[in-house]
């Protein structure tokens, strides 16, 4: 049994000894490795511009966002300021309807009361010309 231990030991040291052994190296013409060594550094710097140009894009919309903000307020402020003219116009309007009214009613009471003092000075005139007769009759009688 000792025996068979040994030789499969001894079998198993040979056939690791065969193998071929592994090269982390490739090779391939000087030429070929400089093609490849500048397409790699080319690919590592597009991936740096990748990422620029992903940054660049991110300023760009959060700028955009930005200025989408300030024209949105700029257009709220004009809604708004063209309410308030809308509002100062039709008070205005009110104003001067109310002010059209009360220089009407005024000509009417301008009228009524100068009728009012007519009717009244007429009334006075007759009631002084009645009573003056009426006093002149006692008196006379």
């Amino acid at each position: 049994m000792k025996q068979l231990i040994i030789l499969l030991s001894v079998m198993l040291f040979s056939f690791s000894s065969y193998a071929q052994p592994s090269t982390d190296a490739v090779c391939m013409p000087v030429e070929v490795a400089k093609q490849v060594a500048a397409d790699l550094i080319v690919g590592d710097s597009a991936k740096a511009m990748l990422a620029l140009t992903e940054k660049e894009l991110d300023l760009s919309k959060e700028k955009l966002e930005y200025k989408d903000s300030l024209i949105l307020t700029a257009k709220l402020k004009e809604i708004n300021l063209t309410d308030q003219v809308r509002n100062e116009r039709t008070q205005k309007e009110a104003y001067v309807s109310l002010y059209n009214d009360a220089k009407k009613q005024y000509a009417d009471l301008t009228k009524t009361y100068k009728r009012y003092r007519t009717k009244k000075t007429f009334t006075d005139v007759l009631f002084i010309t009645g009573i003056t007769a009426l006093t002149g009759l006692l008196i006379f009688k």
